[in-house]
């Protein structure tokens, strides 16, 4: 008989698998978390003191400037780049050796690394405020060079030129004097790099200015000499030889741009004799010609009238027209003797050109004689120059250099001392404490990435499916010891998904059912350890609570375990029913708080094929399927022997159960082969811890091979809620 039991729903998200993750291995997260905070505490407690002084630099913005002249070291840009190289000097090993000096010639006894008088500070008479350091030679000066590096830390909070130097030591007033040391060093340090640069510059300047002014001497006297004896003489920059020839070249340009102007009045005047010429202007500038024109116009105006009066026989007709030919021929000579004038002046112009053309020519001659030793008084010349303003700036920068010596001024100044604390810096337990903290989190939560990563790396459900062939049918979800001591309880709970896999596991088995027939079932595992007597037990106690009476078979006689998952101290045991003829209601144990009938057995001392291979052992098993509604069988794993293959052809069908972890199911693969091989029937496999995050969601499927669960979800006319219903046998 099959009912429906409803099991509240849960509103609640699925876990998500971190947090399931965490949940799941809390206890590892807890272990690894103490551990960690027991490490804080032991190095806590084994930290030596330290006490820490902080000295504070501030970069000089405004630059010192006694003199108009430019300083031989440059001040420092103020950029970031700049602030974070001079925060590397102040960490430096040079700076560390500085100190090491600076603190020597005040008679101060350094911190020897672990040393006995480590934490003291000795102040000796008779030391100097100041000593020039030179680098640690020696082994001990090394370490002690080391050690200050190893305590000092140089920092700048990124928006100011503010220097902050801390030094940690064993005794407050060491590391007050450390801070204030790497103070005044960096100071000395800023003042000698001026000093030496200017007084280094300084020598080097005075030792040039005298090869320099010989250099000078020599080249001048060179150019004057060569001059004299080529007898170049300059006026002005250049020679006269050079001033006659440019003068020639002025008059032959001005001569040939008059030349070119007569010649082309000349063809203006050519190309107008032609008409009446009077187009020129020096024809009409002519007073003659002007006066001609005139007295033809004259006459024309006498012509006109008698014209307009009509007397056409006039006398005087002819002898007007006979005074303006006249007249006429009187223009053309003038206009001609125009014409030759512009001639004659062209003929002129162009005899002067020639002349001034042999003057040039003869003076070019002249200069490409005088053009080699010229090119090479230019160069004497130039070299001298040269040599003099090289000279002059050298001096200059040197007079300046002298002006700058002893005006050094540091470009940083402490505007705070350290001074000694009164509590020490380290160690501090809450940093111990967080670190241990921090240590033993990110460890535990290491460890559960690992195993959650090996966890996932298995084989699936599915893959097992594939490659076995069977169907995966159940997968028990791993159990805390607590959960172990009430699994009665778990078994009843419909909202565990323990339970909700057992009840899904009943519905198979009900798949598995023959009408007219009960159903005997084998739990069998590849070896020891596997589960299969807690999986039998928690199915029976589940099939119990549905209402099905069954028993279940302890035939593990190497290994028995059914009376331990039920608490019971068995009064007799299965041999008995076999080899000393007890009924079969003897042996028969009862739980009543699960209502589960059981037959179970304890180590035998007898080979068990005198047991499970004895005729009484199927009988057994036949009248106790007539008596119940199911029979469970719990055998031994294969690696007892051969003794589960007798059994399992007694059942209906074999479970086999596999823990979660991939060599055993390999193992159960290996199992199954051989099973079927033997023509065993093999029901399904049944995964034994299996992580929770895998059974938190809804089922809505069963696990095999997509079949539909007899759980589902129905929802109920007044709520949206859904409550999956579970099915029981």
């Amino acid at each position: 008989m099959i009912w429906l039991e409803a099991v509240p729903a849960n509103d609640d998200a699925p876990m998500p698998r971190f947090l399931a993750a965490l949940m799941n291995r809390k206890l590892l997260l807890l272990s690894c978390t103490a551990a960690g905070l027991a490490i804080g505490l032991a190095g806590y407690l084994n930290a030596p003191v330290r006490y820490r002084s902080e000295a504070v630099l501030a970069l000089d913005v405004r630059k010192l400037q006694a003199l108009p002249t430019e300083s031989v070291v440059s001040p420092l840009p103020q950029e970031s780049p700049v602030l974070r190289t001079e925060l590397d000097i102040i960490g430096s090993r040079m700076m560390a050796e500085r100190v090491l000096a600076l603190l020597r010639s005040r008679g101060v006894q350094v911190e020897a690394p672990g040393g006995a008088e480590s934490g003291k500070v000795a102040r000796l008479s008779g030391g100097q405020e100041k000593e020039t350091p030179l680098p640690a030679q020696s082994a001990e000066d090394r370490a002690l060079v080391d050690q200050l590096l190893s305590n000092v830390r140089v920092v700048n909070d990124g928006r100011s030129y503010t220097i902050y130097i801390a030094f940690q030591g064993r005794d407050p007033d060491y590391a007050a004097t450390v801070a204030n040391a790497y103070g005044e060093a960096y100071i000395d340090y800023q003042i000698d790099l001026q000093t030496t640069a200017t007084k280094r510059v300084s020598d080097w300047l005075g030792d040039k200015l005298v090869s320099l002014r010989d250099k000078l001497e020599k080249s001048e006297r060179a150019a004057t000499s060569f001059r004299e004896q080529a007898g170049i003489v300059k006026s002005n920059g250049t020679t006269l030889l050079a001033q006659q020839i440019a003068g020639l070249n002025a008059e032959l340009a001005s001569l040939r741009g008059k030349l070119a102007g007569s010649q082309a009045r000349l063809s203006t005047a050519l190309s107008a004799l032609g008409s009446d010429g009077l187009a020129l202007a020096e024809v009409l500038d002519s007073p003659a010609i002007q006066a001609l024109r005139a007295e033809e116009a004259k006459i024309k105006r006498d012509l006109a009238e008698i014209n307009e009066s009509g007397a056409l026989k006039n006398p005087r007709l002819p002898q007007l027209h006979s005074q303006i030919s006249a007249l006429r021929r009187q223009i053309a000579a003038e206009v001609n003797q125009i014409v030759n004038s512009l001639r004659n002046e062209i003929d002129v112009n162009r005899r002067q050109q020639e002349g001034v053309e042999a003057s040039l020519r003869e003076m070019q001659g002249e200069m490409a004689s005088a053009s080699q030793a010229l090119v090479q008084a230019d160069q004497l010349d130039r070299e001298a120059s040269a040599n003099r303003a090289i000279y002059e700036s050298y001096l200059t920068r040197y007079k300046q250099t002298i002006e700058q010596d002893g005006l050094a001024a540091a470009e940083a100044r402490m505007i705070s001392r350290a001074m000694p604390s009164d509590r020490p810096y380290s160690p501090d337990l809450l940093t111990w404490l967080l670190g241990g903290f921090l240590l033993g989190t990110s460890g535990g939560l290491g460890a559960i990435f690992l195993l959650e990563l090996r966890r996932s790396l298995r084989l699936s459900p599915e893959a097992i499916e594939q490659k076995s062939g069977v169907p995966v049918i159940g997968k028990i979800p791993e159990l805390s010891p607590a959960e172990r001591q009430r699994v009665q309880a778990l078994v009843r709970d419909g909202r565990s998904p323990f339970a909700r896999v057992l009840a899904d596991l009943q519905g198979y088995l009900k798949l598995l059912d023959k009408p007219g027939s009960v159903p005997a079932i084998a739990i069998a595992s590849a070896e020891d350890g596997e589960g299969k007597t807690f999986v039998a037990a928690s199915l029976a106690r589940s099939l119990a609570a549905a209402g099905i009476r069954p028993v279940i078979v302890d035939a593990n006689l190497r290994n028995p375990g059914v009376g331990r998952e039920f608490y019971i101290q068995p009064s007799a045991h299965l041999e008995q029913a076999i080899r000393d003829d007890f009924s079969l209601d003897g042996i028969i144990q009862s739980d009543h708080s699960s209502r589960v009938d059981m037959v179970c057995a304890k180590t035998s001392e007898a080979p068990s094929e005198f047991i499970i291979g004895n005729d009484k052992f199927p009988k057994l098993i036949a009248e106790l399927k007539r008596r119940y509604d199911l029979v469970l069988i719990d055998m031994p794993s294969a690696a007892s022997g051969f003794d589960m293959m007798r059994i399992a052809a007694l059942a209906d069908t074999t479970l086999v159960v596999v823990r979660d972890e991939d060599a055993r199911v390999a193992k159960a693969m290996a199992l199954m082969r051989r099973m079927r091989a033997a023509g065993q029937s093999i029901g399904g496999v049944i995964l034994n811890g299996v992580a929770r995050r895998s059974l938190q969601q809804r089922l809505m499927f069963s696990p095999v091979s997509g079949r539909p669960a007899l759980s589902w979800p129905v929802r109920r006319p007044d709520s949206a809620k859904t409550e999956p219903l579970v099915a029981k046998i």
